[in-house]
């Protein structure tokens, strides 16, 4: 009976050593596991901090790279704009000299005419001065 009880103790003493062993092994489990989880909320809570904010920065170079090809394309569409006013002007001065070209040359053909005609009449007063009988001899 002797056996039976130490045996019986030895096997409460095991017991108790086992329950205690148990209830630390599942506080230092659930450390373990709170603070994989907290280290992983954490990786994952600065992950996509960082990655918001390279995102974010990536978004504001592109849009102040717009605003200024935005602002060139604007300058150069004025540029274009100013070129197209000054050909306008030129075409429109090319074709008043254009007209006034061909009314400088409808004034220089009728001077001409009037010179011919006007040559005619002295060719005609020279032929005449030459017929008619000279009056001093």
């Amino acid at each position: 009976m002797e056996k039976e009880i130490l045996i019986e103790g030895v096997d409460e003493r095991a017991i108790t050593t086992r329950r205690k062993k148990n209830g630390k092994s599942i506080w230092k489990t659930l450390i373990i596991f709170t603070m994989c989880i907290t280290l992983w909320s954490t990786i994952v809570y600065y992950g996509y901090t960082y990655a918001k904010g390279y995102i974010d920065t990536s978004i504001r170079n592109i849009q102040q790279e717009n605003a200024i090809n935005i602002k060139e394309l604007g300058e150069r569409i004025e540029q274009v704009s100013q070129e197209i006013v000054s050909l306008r002007e030129n075409i429109a001065n090319t074709d008043s000299t254009i007209s006034n070209s061909t009314v400088v040359q409808e004034r220089i053909d009728e001077k001409l005419e009037n010179l011919d005609l006007q040559l005619q009449d002295l060719e005609k007063s020279l032929r005449i001065l030459k017929e008619a009988p000279n009056g001093q001899n």
